[in-house]
């Protein structure tokens, strides 16, 4: 018998192959349009917060940045480099007054995160175991507080003592001497015209030492007042959230908007009471 011939192949049909493209299009078309939405809809707190950790990440220094904030920058990080800009040049006003009057080993100056930081011997302002100013004294905080006065940042006053005890019918301990520094110091710059809600005293007695209170010229480094000028990211940190004064107008919108809230936050507590009545308790 002969062999049976094989039924011929058929030859598929590749008229429609397009289709594979064309769908392959359309879906790279709408994944593409999803990613530009997702885009557009930023978390503004959510932004806000990542580029903060950018700029700590990469100044080592944290910043305000945002888009919907009036009066901050849209860059990211702009303000932060602006304020540092302004607390450089504070800075070096500050050594023009201290090179002025002779005093380079005597009080340093330092730029840093919470802002900067003027440190002067104690013996530039007060005689061993005293707390009222002498009057050279008087003259140079008067110079540095026309130079702060000029910027709206809170001034932070801290009074250090080294670690040798103090027991005196004034002062029971370095806490009280270091405090009552402190606060002379805010007392001079205010009667220099700077306003008393930028100002803010603390005294920490022997407890955040320089150097090692290990020698007698370490206890001399220790023993002495900071002034800080406060940097707006450490300022939220301060008791009170200080920050300059607001005029009239100011307060005024911010009494209105809290007021707004106020009256928002009760609605939504009466109506969500009123659900609470209403819905079943078994249900939970």
């Amino acid at each position: 018998m002969g062999k049976i011939a094989a039924p011929p192949k058929s030859e598929k049909d590749r008229s429609e192959r397009w289709l594979l493209t064309y769908a392959d299009l359309i879906t790279l078309l709408m994944v593409f349009f999803v990613v530009l939405y997702s885009m557009s809809a930023i978390d503004v707190h959510k932004f806000d917060e990542m580029a903060k950790a950018m700029n700590i990440a990469f100044t080592g220094t944290g910043g305000n940045s945002g888009v919907l904030d009036g009066g901050r920058s849209i860059i990211p990080g702009e303000s932060v480099e602006k304020q540092r800009l302004e607390m450089q040049n504070t800075e070096r006003r500050v050594r023009k007054v201290i090179a002025k009057k002779s005093l380079e080993d005597k009080i340093s100056t330092q730029v840093g995160e919470r802002g900067l930081i003027i440190s002067i011997k104690d013996t530039v302002l007060f005689l061993p175991g005293q707390v009222d100013l002498a009057p050279a004294a008087r003259e140079l905080i008067t110079s540095v507080a026309a130079i702060l006065a000029k910027l709206p940042n809170a001034i932070r006053i801290e009074g250090h003592t080294d670690d040798e005890p103090i027991h005196t019918e004034r002062f029971y301990s370095n806490w009280e001497l270091s405090t009552a520094r402190a606060t002379n110091v805010v007392q001079c710059f205010i009667r220099d015209g700077i306003a008393p809600a930028r100002l803010s005293a603390a005294g920490y007695g022997e407890y955040r030492p320089m150097v090692p209170n290990t020698t007698p010229r370490n206890r001399a480094l220790n023993r002495r007042v900071d002034i800080v000028l406060v940097s707006n990211e450490a300022s939220k940190y301060e008791s009170g959230g200080l920050r300059p004064e607001l005029s009239k107008e100011e307060m005024k919108a911010e009494s209105q908007v809290d007021s707004m809230a106020l009256d928002t936050a009760g609605a939504t507590g009466t109506e969500s009471g009123k659900k609470s009545e209403d819905e079943d308790p078994d249900e939970f």
